[in-house]
């Protein structure tokens, strides 16, 4: 088996084309995407006429995916905020007989890749609503999510890599939401996250069958309840 894959995204400059070490890898991550946004999607969008009432936090649910009522959480995602036509991706794989020192394989231009659509927003007819919440953060260099034995096993290639896209909510264009390798999820842990204070409920209906099959029917940002005071 050879020593796993390391990525890193960051602008091209930043990207090691040598040997290098994990210490260096870090350092450019951290100078690659800085922003995000926390994104969930529920069902029975009608049954919540107010949207000034909902949440900050976007737990319609409480810790469930479903309420008593019958709402139920469809999606809960964490987006980096990746952008293609400025953001670079470095691959890397520890030498067998040092794995501290790390050979670079790639260095290419995110709009050079394969693109590949996926699907964040709901599929079937209805009235949803949508949360969003910025964030702020750093990441560690990524990975490969449960990497089978036959792609480690197997030499670095190119061709394998993936920029997906998808719609998200209620938007009306694509966003970028990841890269996969071999058609496995490609990670970036956390290094740090901070929430923005406020969030952002949306109620869109979806109707597959109407001229226009996405609507934004409001839209709203809520901030957090101030304390009483004492």
């Amino acid at each position: 088996m050879n020593p796993p894959l390391i990525f890193v995204v960051a602008p091209a400059l930043q990207l090691p084309d040598a040997t290098t070490s994990l210490e260096v890898l870090t350092q450019a991550q951290a100078a690659g995407p800085s922003t995000g946004f926390a994104l969930r999607i529920f069902n029975r969008g009608a049954n919540h006429p107010d949207l000034g009432l909902l949440p900050v936090d976007g737990r319609l649910t409480g810790e469930q995916r479903r309420s008593s009522d019958g709402t139920q959480l469809l999606c809960d995602a964490l987006v980096v905020r990746i952008e293609p036509r400025h953001h670079w991706l470095g691959a890397y794989q520890g030498d067998p007989e040092d794995p501290t020192c790390l050979r670079c394989l790639d260095r290419v231009a995110l709009s050079e890749l394969s693109n590949e659509a996926c699907w964040f927003y709901p599929t079937h007819d209805g009235t949803f609503l949508s949360w969003e919440r910025g964030l702020s953060l750093s990441l560690k260099p990524g990975s490969i999510v449960n990497c089978p034995e036959e792609l480690s096993s197997a030499p670095y290639d190119r061709s394998l890599i993936s920029v997906l896209w998808s719609l998200l909510g209620d938007d009306a264009s694509l966003t970028c939401v990841g890269l996969t390798y071999g058609g496995q999820r490609l990670i970036w842990p956390m290094q740090t996250l901070r929430l923005d204070p406020m969030a952002t409920w949306g109620r869109f209906r979806v109707d597959s069958q109407a001229e226009q099959s996405l609507v934004v029917e409001d839209c709203l940002t809520v901030f957090p309840i101030p304390p009483l005071a004492t």
